[in-house]
């Protein structure tokens, strides 16, 4: 990963609403020249929710549920990371400050638990 896209992470806050830029594997039919490069340019955004894990991965927010504290969110391996855009700073400062919990859902999305 370039050294000044892991420079723009550390600026982040959580609850920052940002875009990554990032490659996705996929599964596709063809000859064997057409799996060379299979990898897709992917853009999402998402309210910023920090980095974690071993190896280090983006946690982008998605949707939030109050009543339950819980939020589906996206991991995104820093290794795949092209770029990262900040698109608004502090889009809720309260819900943001609280610590948060990691639980797994289903494929790529996951939740996460609010600690309080």
């Amino acid at each position: 990963m370039d050294k000044h896209v892991l420079k723009q992470i550390k600026e982040f806050e959580k609850g920052d609403y940002i875009k990554v830029t990032w490659f996705d594997a996929n599964d596709d039919c063809g000859s064997l020249e057409d799996h060379k490069k299979p990898e897709i340019l992917v853009e999402e955004w998402g309210v910023y929710l920090g980095v974690e894990g071993c190896p280090k991965y983006i946690i982008l927010g998605k949707h939030y549920v109050p009543k339950d504290h819980v939020w589906e969110a996206t991991r995104i391996p820093l290794m795949l990371v092209q770029s990262v855009e900040l698109i608004a700073k502090h889009t809720s400062k309260a819900v943001f400050l609280r610590r948060y919990r990691v639980e797994p859902c289903r494929r790529n999305i996951v939740k996460v638990k609010d600690l309080g």
